[in-house]
């Protein structure tokens, strides 16, 4: 029994040699900075804000600098900060989903076939959204949060699951504690709020409808309640579970025939030390 699951396990192990094999060979013949995959024409209708010179700064570094060279220059301080770093994000993406180079992880590439209104493949560490002048509503609130934990603002998340007339409003925002007032912040969307008053923060979170209509006047708010909006991930990276999801099916695609050659090769040996102690 031992000499067939190592010959199983070698044959397995064959079998997901080649694809690997196949798919890392064609990832090299790519540029490592893909323009045409990262950069998309800005579309002719777009009414959001968008500053193609903040756009083109796809080293997460150098957009902090650009941020904290201005704090420091204009002398911003409180809800002034994260207000700034709110104009920057809106100005650095319009709408569209970002999604990482996953040539080499077959697995992810079957899970996101097989579930793909989970956006398994979307940028979700900082240093890839950066890199695309497009993003989510989640992929930009992680920019935005990334950016605001570095001056020290306490930050988190709302989630948004609202049940309309003809389809759900799903979203995702920003909040950030300064002093002792929760402020909301939507760089996605956009919307004309005062963005220093805290009352709009309290009112989403209570799910007050003229609030969220003001916000969203395109959206339906009728069957609107406080469970269907989520605070959450405070002072947390929102995206920790997708993240490690993305890096355990890599290694998995990428290794998993050495595992399968690993265990035929530990088999085999196990079984001819079984034939020499019989004999």
């Amino acid at each position: 029994m031992t000499k067939i699951f190592s010959k199983i396990f070698l044959l397995l192990g064959i079998i997901f040699l080649i694809p690997t094999l196949i798919l890392n060979i064609l990832s090299l013949t790519k540029l490592e900075n893909d323009f045409d995959n990262t950069f998309k024409p800005v579309p002719k209708e777009l009414l959001e804000i968008y500053d193609a010179n903040i756009a083109k700064i796809i080293d997460l570094n150098k957009l902090k600098e650009l941020i904290k060279e201005e704090v420091e220059e204009k002398k911003y301080s409180g809800i002034a900060i994260p207000i700034l770093v709110d104009d920057i994000v809106r100005k650095k993406f319009f709408h569209g989903l970002s999604n990482i180079d996953i040539q080499t992880n077959w697995l992810l590439k079957i899970a996101n076939k097989l579930y793909f209104e989970k956006h398994f493949s979307s940028a979700m560490q900082p240093e890839d959204i950066v890199r695309f002048n497009y993003a989510f509503c989640n992929q930009q609130a992680i920019i935005f949060q990334e950016i605001v934990k570095d001056f020290g603002f306490e930050f988190a998340s709302i989630g948004f699951n609202v049940k309309t007339k003809e389809e759900n409003f799903g979203h995702f925002v920003s909040a950030v504690k300064v002093n002792q007032d929760w402020f909301y912040f939507d760089s996605n969307l956009e919307p004309n709020y005062d963005r220093r008053d805290s009352s709009v923060f309290k009112g989403v979170l209570e799910a007050d409808k003229e609030i969220l209509k003001k916000l969203y006047p395109l959206y339906d708010f009728d069957y609107v309640t406080a469970e269907m909006i989520s605070f959450h991930s405070l002072n947390k990276f929102p995206a920790k579970a997708g993240v490690y999801f993305q890096k355990i099916t890599l290694f998995f695609s990428n290794f998993l025939f050495l595992i399968l050659l690993f265990f035929s090769f530990l088999l085999n040996i196990l079984d001819k030390r079984r034939v020499n102690i019989e004999n």
